[in-house]
């Protein structure tokens, strides 16, 4: 099965599932996919993993948080797993610019109401991000170099994984009221 073919067969098994059954669907899959696999994006060992919960997909301070890590860390960020709940028909403002630009790459499926795929961690796949963050932005991993995990976007739930002097630089760029509000995930 090809990389077109793979990812027809996520937006088929998306569109037949429901989008709000999505995330439980991917969990109870990748818990089945071979012996001691864990779920998830893969986390660095030597890091300490952090999360916090936004009080809803459009809390502006998600985006903060998301291009603080960016910056802050020293891994770079090299690709990005992305589903959207838009697809190339909805909303013709600049969601639909964000929908073109990621759908233009050959490891993502955009359907009328979904786009999904992997995407090259670039400054014009950050902008198509911030375009569509908030309910639009259902899930996101952006990854380094090896695949290891730098920050999940799971609906309302971000998780960052950073080192401790990496993290105070988090802390320092979104204020005091945001990092009393991370937790160890």
């Amino acid at each position: 099965m090809g990389d077109s073919d793979d990812a027809e067969a996520v937006v088929r098994a998306i569109d037949e599932i429901g989008i709000d059954r999505l995330t439980e669907t991917i969990v109870t899959a990748w818990e089945g996919i071979g012996d001691g696999v864990e779920p998830g994006p893969t986390w660095p060992e030597d890091e300490t993993t952090r999360r916090v919960e936004l009080s809803e997909p459009d809390e502006a301070v998600g985006l903060d948080l998301l291009a603080a890590v960016l910056d802050a860390s020293p891994r770079t960020p090299t690709e990005a797993f992305v589903h959207l709940g838009v697809g190339r028909r909805d909303n013709p403002g600049g969601e639909r610019f964000a929908v073109e630009r990621l759908a233009g790459h050959t490891d993502v499926s955009a359907t009328d109401t979904h786009t999904t795929g992997t995407v090259p961690m670039t400054a014009e796949t950050f902008d198509a991000l911030a375009r569509v963050y908030g309910k639009p932005l259902v899930y996101v991993v952006v990854s380094d170099g090896d695949g290891r995990a730098i920050l999940e976007r799971d609906w309302t739930t971000l998780t960052v994984s950073l080192p401790e002097p990496a993290f105070e630089t988090v802390r320092e760029a979104v204020g005091p009221a945001v990092a009393e509000r991370f937790e160890r995930a």
